[in-house]
């Protein structure tokens, strides 16, 4: 049996009111400097799985089986060109001598504190980045015709990636996002080149490729239109995370029984992505669980709300006031080792 924690952290300005908050900025990191800060909570992970792993060495004599620890980088990806998180690893062997029966994978969230939530079927969205490479010809602003500007065909993808939520069934759920935008120019000059990058999620790997196959259309397209020529590339596939039911039927008993009945619930997928899918596909499955962490409740429509008023309430992961309570700590330690233990043993 396999745990996993992912490591890295974030380039957000923390804000959070804690004793811990990061200062840090780094120096070296492409197109920065950033801040850094674990404002996904993934400190809170490897706090849980170093927690875990003292708990089962102790016991190590009584474990019918090994209990395989993994701390994975660079989950939250790399710079673009750059092998990272759980498929570098699969890629450099690290089941290659120790192969597990199942993977254990979780996130915390803004869910109440010590809440366990998971979905059935896909838990978490196929992702992947995209670059956009528009070439023009460089001019005078007011001088167009002398050139070719890049940015009418940079407005055109996008209304073109808007309509491909109308051609994709409109009870799949997925995202285009173009997040970050490069020129070089100024206001008086029409620049000879844009590079344009963003996100796409998918509720499935089968969904993404039909995506992909528009995206491809829409960009070559967009550019004929007016006369010039664009590039599509896609980098950081990571599939979908998927709760098979056989794996559900195995792992939720042992979340009630560390959380409790009434703290454990069946939640819809998500579009976040996490690339412990790629190690759960790499030995035939696994569980992923979403663990709360927040001072949040859930209200009489079902909706997240701060658990007292004024209080700080739900703050999403990536937000620089993301929060997680200490108290989740000892749930997820508990939630590592009972899950290992109850597979191992078969209860």
């Amino acid at each position: 049996m396999a745990l996993r924690a992912d490591i890295d952290a974030l380039p957000v300005a923390e804000t959070a009111d804690v004793a811990f908050k990061s200062t840090r900025v780094d120096e070296d990191y492409p197109g920065g400097p950033f801040p850094v800060a674990h404002a996904c909570g993934h400190d809170t992970h490897t706090a849980m799985l170093m927690g875990a792993a003292s708990v089962l060495a102790e016991m190590r004599d009584d474990i019918p089986g090994t209990v395989m620890f993994i701390f994975q980088p660079a989950e939250e990806g790399p710079p673009l060109g750059e092998e990272f998180g759980a498929d570098a690893m699969v890629k450099a062997g690290v089941f290659q001598n120790l192969k597990p029966g199942a993977v254990f994978g979780m996130h915390v969230a803004f869910f109440p504190v010590n809440h366990i939530g998971y979905a059935i079927g896909v838990q978490n969205g196929a992702s992947e980045v995209i670059t956009i490479d528009i070439e023009g010809k460089q001019t005078h602003g007011s001088m167009p015709f002398m050139g070719l500007d890049p940015l009418p065909v940079l407005a055109a993808i996008n209304d073109g990636f808007a309509q491909i939520y109308r051609q994709i069934d409109t009870n799949t759920a997925m995202t285009i996002s173009i997040g970050k935008i490069d020129t070089v120019g100024r206001s008086n000059i029409i620049g000879q080149r844009i590079v344009a990058t963003g996100t796409v999620r998918a509720i499935s790997d089968a969904v993404m490729d039909d995506i992909n196959m528009r995206l491809q259309r829409v960009v070559e397209n967009a550019a004929r239109m007016h006369g010039l020529t664009a590039t599509l590339k896609i980098d950081q596939h990571v599939p979908a995370v998927v709760n098979q039911p056989e794996w559900l039927e195995r792992f939720v008993p042992t979340a009630e029984r560390v959380a409790g009945k009434d703290k454990v619930f069946k939640m819809e997928p998500t579009m976040g992505y996490d690339d412990v899918s790629v190690f759960m596909n790499a030995v035939g499955g696994g569980i992923y669980f979403i663990l709360g962490g927040q001072h949040t409740r859930f209200d009489e429509n079902g909706n997240l709300v701060a658990a007292e008023e004024g209080g700080p309430g739900p703050v999403p992961n990536h937000n620089p006031g993301f929060y997680a309570d200490d108290a989740v700590l000892k749930t997820g330690v508990r939630l590592h080792a009972y899950s290992a233990l109850d597979y191992l043993t078969g209860t």
